[in-house]
């Protein structure tokens, strides 16, 4: 039940953050539902790992791999981040006076 509380807030957060300008609303439902997916998943595998413990390796290479997509999503906002920012200084040296 904490884990959902924690979800709303973290949605009230963002959009607390997106009204101040804080958050580009194009990338934080891609954030927000990779987060979704890597809990639901993470949730399902260790419920049915503690009802069937004989699964000990398929828990494991769930982790793995939630663990190995989390570092690829973390590139790749990393990335998304670094070329918006570029596009951000390349108008604001355009508009500038001469």
């Amino acid at each position: 039940m904490f884990e959902l509380f924690k979800i709303i807030w973290d949605l009230v957060v963002l959009r607390d953050a997106a009204r101040k300008g804080q958050l580009n609303w194009r990338i934080w439902p891609v954030t927000f539902g990779f987060v979704l997916l890597e809990y639901c998943v993470g949730l399902a595998t260790m419920t049915f790992y503690i009802s069937h413990p004989q699964y000990k390796a398929m828990f494991i290479a769930v982790m793995v791999l939630m663990a190995i997509s989390f570092v690829y999503f973390l590139w790749w906002a990393w990335r998304w981040q670094t070329k918006q920012a570029a596009g951000r200084k390349l108008s604001i040296v355009r508009n500038q006076p001469n």
